[in-house]
């Protein structure tokens, strides 16, 4: 008779052990599940969001300024010997990093509120963007030709923030 209550009880754990491994699950998110919609912010610009636009100029300019301090971080440090690869032919890690930085930059400069994304600053600075990303495409890439597409990246970044400055309500 001493099995049964243990046998209860392993029954009662095993039972409610999914519901408590799915709720964690929807908290934490699983490597192809995104966790819970959160709102872009300055400090976190480009979370795993469903809904990818800023909730309003303020943020956005936060966001933006955010993207420009990193980007250009990221310029100085391939500008000095960041660029170096590991291998003949291979791309360096550092010019990994600067193409995702680049890319990081461009996903935020797309999370415009509603209002301002239709903007035609917005719509020139997404294809200036979109054209500064390409460049550092798939194919191996010099350091020199990485570092001038991001410095061109940073520029269009830069007359976005202005140009959402600009339209900012005062």
């Amino acid at each position: 008779m001493r099995a049964t209550p243990r046998l209860f009880a392993t029954a009662l754990a095993l039972g409610l052990a999914p519901f408590a491994a799915t709720d964690a699950h929807a908290q934490a998110g699983t490597a192809g599940t995104p966790p819970a919609a959160t709102t872009p912010s300055a400090r976190d610009a480009n979370p795993v969001t469903p809904t990818p636009q800023a909730p309003d100029m303020p943020t956005y300019l936060g966001m933006l300024d955010r993207g420009i301090v990193d980007l250009r971080e990221e310029i100085s440090r391939a500008e000095s010997g960041g660029g170096r690869s590991t291998q003949p032919g291979a791309t360096s890690p550092g010019m990994i990093h600067l193409m995702q930085k680049v890319r990081e930059s461009w996903q935020i400069a797309q999370r415009a509120p509603r209002g301002f994304n239709g903007n035609a600053d917005y719509d020139q600075t997404m294809r200036d963007m979109r054209a500064r990303f390409s460049e550092l495409g798939p194919q191996h890439v010099e350091a020199p030709q990485a570092v001038e597409s991001a410095r061109g990246a940073l520029q269009s970044l830069e007359k976005l923030r202005q140009a959402a400055a600009a339209s900012a309500p005062s």
